[in-house]
């Protein structure tokens, strides 16, 4: 397949090489295939990096991060993101989070969007940041078809580890595309464990291997979500869907284009636009998150109580105040040395529906609250100010500094 059949194809293409199969010659690229143990279970992950002829270690460079399709693998991409990586003069990787989503994968469960295979391209990423001069303003991110899917998924989970993303007809909700039953339900089946309905572990796993559920997380981070209008594979009704959900988010950055034509990616064109897309981004000051994990997002910590549960947490800082509100969390972090906050101190208004262990970090020197408090006892805790929080109808108390 030569670069320019590669620049815009079918994206349910095979993969043209198999795991253990000879990299392909790219013109001022260096490509190398290695082996990455996991931060999370140890089990080692291969993938391709390549390093363009024009690197200097002094100099930072842009990153490119390559998602391989539902049914292939690590190398189905090399060639035509490796060319356009060495054209560009950026460096590039391609990991493999654990492999094909079909039912030939060994441990399907593991692949398609699981918490492993989310760590997986993390690893790459840390990896890439370790080892060379990143542009740590110009990570992109990139996938089409089952790597769109990821892409988006990565871009819900993780949106502070990414400049921009770019996702071509990406599957967004694994219920709805098995309901299509268009052949590919019995590899979802494979990856949750079961079908919808089966029981509440394999409903949570649809749902938490979804990228809908976590649209609202990117709202700041610039995301093209591409899909043809002729698309029988994925249709792009689930993709119009997913796009609605940041409806009530009008300030986001992700730009919907449905282009006539079917299952196909145009990979020049996805990398035109992160190429526009460099940071830093400003630091977001309204969070609307939801997790199926515990974890951070940008200078939120979130503890998730029920573990078959989503939590949320809508968190806005404006005109003087902080407003938190969350859902199936016990307990929140918020680092105030991430905020633009305003002299003198600020209003803090809570709404939970449990018990919530509310940490300030970073707070101003001589954060104090002013007045006493009935629903909220205080403690001066090792990571900050600490407050634990009775359940019960939206308060406020006054931080003062």
């Amino acid at each position: 397949m030569t670069p320019a059949l590669c620049a815009v194809i079918p994206v349910a293409c095979a993969a043209f090489a198999a795991q253990g199969a000879e990299l392909p010659e790219i013109p001022g690229l260096t490509l190398t295939e290695l082996r990455l143990p996991s931060s999370v279970d140890g089990a080692e992950q291969p993938m391709v990096v390549g390093v363009p002829e024009s690197y200097d270690a002094a100099q930072p460079t842009p990153l490119l991060m390559g998602l391989h399709t539902w049914s292939a693998d690590y190398l189905q991409r090399v060639l035509p993101y490796g060319t356009q990586a060495a054209q560009r003069g950026w460096l590039v990787v391609l990991p493999d989070f654990r492999g094909p989503n079909t039912t030939k994968n060994a441990t399907p469960t593991q692949a398609g969007g699981s918490l492993l295979a989310q760590h997986d391209i993390v690893d790459a990423r840390r990896y890439m940041v370790e080892h060379f001069n990143v542009d740590l303003d110009r990570i992109y991110l990139t996938g089409d078809s089952g790597g769109g899917h990821m892409t988006m998924l990565m871009a819900g989970k993780y949106p502070d580890l990414w400049s921009a993303a770019a996702a071509y007809v990406p599957v967004t909700d694994l219920r709805e595309w098995w309901e299509v039953q268009n052949g590919y339900a019995v590899h979802v089946e494979a990856l949750t464990g079961g079908r919808p309905g089966d029981g509440p572990e394999i409903d949570f796993e649809y749902l938490r291997r979804s990228p809908r559920t976590f649209m609202t997380n990117l709202a700041h981070l610039p995301v093209l979500l591409a899909h043809g209008d002729h698309d029988a594979t994925i249709p792009v009704e689930q993709t119009w869907r997913t796009f609605r959900v940041l409806k009530a988010l009008p300030r986001h950055r992700t730009l919907l284009h449905v282009f006539s034509g079917g299952h196909i990616a145009n990979h020049p064109e996805a990398l035109d636009w992160l190429a526009a897309h460099a940071g830093p981004l400003p630091t977001p000051t309204e969070l609307h998150l939801v997790t199926d994990e515990s974890k951070s997002y940008y200078w939120a910590d979130l503890h998730v109580a029920e573990p078959l549960a989503l939590g949320r947490a809508e968190i806005i800082l404006a005109e003087g105040a902080l407003s938190v509100a969350t859902q199936n969390l016990d307990a929140l972090g918020l680092d105030l040395g991430e905020l633009p906050l305003p002299d003198g101190g600020i209003f803090l208004g809570v709404a939970n529906d449990r018990p919530l262990a509310l940490t300030l970090r970073n707070a101003p020197e001589g954060t104090r609250i002013e007045g006493e408090y009935a629903w909220t006892t205080r403690a001066e805790g090792a990571d900050g100010l600490a407050l634990t929080i009775d359940t019960g109808e939206a308060r406020s108390l006054r931080l003062a500094w």
